[in-house]
């Protein structure tokens, strides 16, 4: 008996840390401490970086399709034909990643290393958006947890071109808030440029504006001598935007289908949809906007853990604390402003969406403003705590919560996200099977695929074939559509053919007109029956 205590309490012994570690971990988080916020800021922008470029390549599992469309833009843009705008979506991102290719090649990880960049940088702006408030703290611990949240990491590493948004916003308004205060006009200009470069990245932006009348009433005030000093910087601030953001209007004045997608249904405005339904739509994406941050997010895989709110708990909390503390602190009126402003606008393009709401893609732009309140609530609650136990020791635990929340994200991204079967289907992971099924076929066969998706048309394919086209980048497939029936004429030749869709009616005609060849369902790891891979010889 005595023998088995003695064991048991040496296990339990082995797992607690030894006194030393714990002491170096105390003493580590009291220096930090004591260094104040550039110490702080490294470590956050640290653990954003960890977060954001580990294991990029590996996670998500493959390109959804509109990545993968985004990609091969970028493919045309590194050879030297960058567009404005491209098929459907603003040219900017995809021309930032074709620089990336020119320099290292394309690749999964040069595909997803702009956005994670991005991210990273996103944090930072969130730091100077609170020092040019008022709100250096708030900034400071915003920045952190931006740099843990669930939704800014997923959405930093999934090489979707919305994630440049936030850091754009982010970075106009902080410019301008300073432009503002010391009236200085090159602030003024680069806080413009950034806000007119939204035009040329995610439609979201286009909502943006209604940011200022409420802010700018708020930060100027209402003496007429406030306005006529302010008046040169606006100018600047105006002009810059417009003209920067001038290519991209001209663009939709040419090609309104850029901005309407008649092709598709949208938003409320989406030309297809019945005006009896729109009050219906309406009601429903207000309740599930209300809903997103706290109760119930995004369900779609690719862009949230399905149902789960967007924001943790703690960081949920800390935003609701935030945005009634906010009121409360001296001469932060036009910071609140802005922040309740800046939410009400961006949650626009969710309020009017009738697909896919809540949308985590379509909402990202709120992402600066939510962090930056939540770290006014991380530091309501550290001047709280700081009254009790002292200001360093304050400064740890919110140092220490903010560390273990990415702890969290990084076991929810990596381990409960990232290896979730249903992933793998949700990123088009069985077309990246397929297109490695037929680019490890020797020389000499012939590489078919029946592009019979259903998705939208892009340079006139399905878009599931963009998925296709990005991997077999060195190799490309020869594309059969509906009037193509002549490529399916192998006349003894060899091939693998692979079916965007199962269809056994392509799969009888290949058959007939191929008498004698024997045709075989290819098995291979990550392949789908619904997008099957067949070998004809």
């Amino acid at each position: 008996m005595g023998a088995s205590r003695q064991r048991v309490d040496g296990a339990a012994g082995a797992r607690r840390p030894p006194d030393g570690i714990m002491r170096a971990m105390r003493a580590a988080l009291r220096s930090l401490t004591a260094r104040g916020d550039a110490a702080l800021l490294v470590v956050f922008l640290t653990a954003a970086a960890l977060l954001r470029f580990h294991a990029l390549a590996a996670l998500p599992p493959a390109h959804y399709r509109d990545v993968a469309l985004t990609a091969l833009d970028a493919l045309r843009a590194a050879a030297g034909h960058p567009c404005l705008h491209y098929t459907y979506d603003e040219g900017l991102y995809a021309n930032l990643m074709g620089l990336l290719f020119v320099v290292i090649g394309p690749s999964d990880w040069s595909v997803r290393a702009p956005g994670a960049l991005f991210g990273l940088l996103t944090c930072w702006a969130v730091y100077r958006l609170g020092l040019a408030l008022g709100l250096r703290r708030a900034g400071l611990y915003g920045a952190g947890l931006l740099a843990v949240s669930f939704w800014h990491v997923l959405l930093s590493r999934s090489g979707f071109r919305a994630v440049l948004l936030p850091l754009l916003l982010a970075g106009s308004f902080a410019l301008l808030a300073r432009g503002l205060e010391e009236r200085d006009g090159r602030r003024m200009a680069w806080a413009g440029a950034l806000l007119g470069l939204g035009l040329h990245v995610y439609p979201s932006v286009y909502f943006a504006p209604f940011i200022l009348p409420a802010y700018l009433a708020a930060a100027i005030g209402r003496s007429r001598e406030a306005w006529r000093r302010a008046f040169r910087g606006l100018a600047i601030f105006a002009a810059t935007a417009f003209l920067v953001a001038l290519p991209m209007l001209l663009d939709d004045l040419h090609h309104p289908e850029h901005v309407t997608l008649p092709h598709r249904i949208i938003s409320v405005f989406s030309p297809k949809l019945d005006p009896a339904t729109v009050p219906a739509y309406l009601r429903r994406s207000v309740v599930a906007t209300a809903l997103m941050l706290h109760v119930s997010g995004d369900a779609n895989w690719r862009h949230n853990l399905p149902g789960a709110p967007m924001l943790d708990p703690l960081t949920g909390a800390l935003f609701l604390l935030g945005c009634v503390a906010v009121l409360r602190v001296p001469r932060a009126r036009g910071a609140a402003t802005l922040l309740f402003a800046w939410l009400l606008a961006m949650l626009l393009p969710n309020l009017l969406s009738v697909e896919g709401v809540p949308h985590g893609l379509r909402s990202c732009g709120i992402l600066p403003a939510v962090a930056l309140l939540a770290g006014v609530g991380l530091g309501t609650l550290c001047e709280a705590l700081a009254r009790r136990v002292g200001e360093r020791s304050a400064r740890g635990l919110s140092l220490a919560a903010i560390l273990v929340l990415g702890l969290w994200t990084g076991h929810r991204y990596f381990t409960v996200w990232g290896r979730d079967p249903q992933l793998f289907a949700a990123h088009d992971g069985a077309y990246r099977a397929a297109s490695r099924r037929l680019l490890a076929a020797p020389p000499g066969v012939q590489l078919l695929l029946i592009a019979n998706g259903g998705g939208y048309k892009a340079y006139g394919q399905p878009a599931e074939v963009m998925a296709y086209l990005f991997e077999m980048r060195d190799r490309a497939p020869v594309l059969v559509g509906p009037r193509d029936g002549d490529r399916l004429v192998l006349a003894g030749r060899p091939a693998l053919v692979a079916f965007v869709r199962r269809d056994d009616r392509i799969l009888q005609v290949i058959r007939d007109l191929n008498p004698g060849a024997a045709v075989t369902a290819v098995e291979a790891p990550g392949l789908s029956p619904d997008s099957p891979v067949y070998r004809i010889e």
